[in-house]
Order: C-alpha cells, then sequence, then structure tokens
C-alpha cells in the first residue's frame, strides 16, 4: 500500500521525467528541421552551381552535404531515442503517434516533415540536371568522337586520322 504523499511525490517525479523527455524531443526535432533546412541551402548552392557551369564548386559541396547528411542521421538516431523513451515506436509512425498526443510535437513534427518535402524536391531537381549535363556531355563526346570509341577524328587538315591510343608518338 502506498502512502498518498508517496504516491503522488512518485506521480509528479513520473510527469516531470515525461515532460524533460519531451522537451528533448522537441529540441531535438527543431534542430533536426533546422538541419534539413541548411541541408537543403547545401543543395540550392549544388543547383546554382550546376545551372552556372561552376563544376569545380561540386566536390566541396559534396564533402559538405556528406557530413550534412551523417548529422541528420545522428539526429534521427537520437530523435528515435527519445521516442523510443517516450514509449513511442522509434519511426515515423511513433513520430506520427507522439505527434497526435501533444501539440507541441504535432507543430514541430510538421515543421520537420515540409522541410524534408523541400529538401527532397530540391534534391530531385539536382537529379535531373545532373542527368542533363551528364547527356549533354555524352552527346559532346559522341559527335568528338564519333558513335565509336576508336572512330577516326577529323585533323586540322580536315583529314580523317586514326585517334591515338595514348601511345608514343615516337614509336
Amino acid at each position: 500500500d502506498c502512502g498518498r504523499s508517496h504516491c503522488d511525490r512518485a506521480r509528479s517525479a513520473l510527469h516531470a521525467i515525461e515532460v524533460m523527455t519531451t522537451d528533448a524531443l522537441l529540441k531535438t526535432l527543431a534542430a533536426e528541421t533546422n538541419a534539413i533546412r541548411a541541408f537543403s541551402a547545401l543543395l540550392l548552392e549544388e543547383q546554382q552551381a550546376l545551372v552556372n557551369g561552376m563544376l569545380d564548386a561540386l566536390p566541396e559541396l559534396t564533402e559538405r552535404k556528406t557530413q550534412a547528411v551523417t548529422d541528420l542521421a545522428a539526429l534521427g538516431r537520437e530523435r528515435d531515442t527519445q521516442l523510443e523513451a517516450l514509449g513511442y515506436r522509434p519511426d515515423e509512425s511513433g513520430a506520427t503517434a507522439a505527434a497526435a498526443a501533444d501539440t507541441g510535437v504535432d507543430a514541430a513534427w510538421k515543421a520537420l516533415l515540409d522541410a524534408a518535402i523541400e529538401a527532397k524536391r530540391a534534391n530531385e531537381t539536382n537529379g535531373v540536371l545532373i542527368r542533363t549535363r551528364l547527356t549533354y556531355t555524352q552527346q559532346a563526346l559522341n559527335v568528338l568522337y564519333g558513335p565509336q570509341q576508336n572512330a577516326p577524328l577529323s585533323g586540322p587538315d580536315g583529314r580523317t586520322a586514326p585517334r591515338s591510343s595514348g601511345g608514343s608518338i615516337t614509336a
């Protein structure tokens, strides 16, 4: 039998832990949303580099994107851990259930999903730009080299000559 004051203290302590855990979840959701928005900004930088032909910028952007994805994965794991601490599944269905139970979590989860949709759109656009650039490059190479890799090229005098195999010109 638990005395009334003992049970009240236990309930109060449990409520305080739940509030702290919900606060931690809200902070993680906000951090994850900000990280997704930062990732979207990187995707927009990449988009501009692709559109403007600034291909030299792409390796550095790829490094930054890789780090951003690593950071996002860590935040996602943290979110899942906090969902479990609150008694929810550590996945999207758990986050949706937590959102249904708390208006603050609901707003934070919707903001995260909206940011993720924007990042997905930007990523898809960049994919189209990259595929278009690759197609253009392949077409340009086909014009230069002909449909076969070893097709002869026209020299400066207009006569066709076989392509060099990369060997020495003195051999």
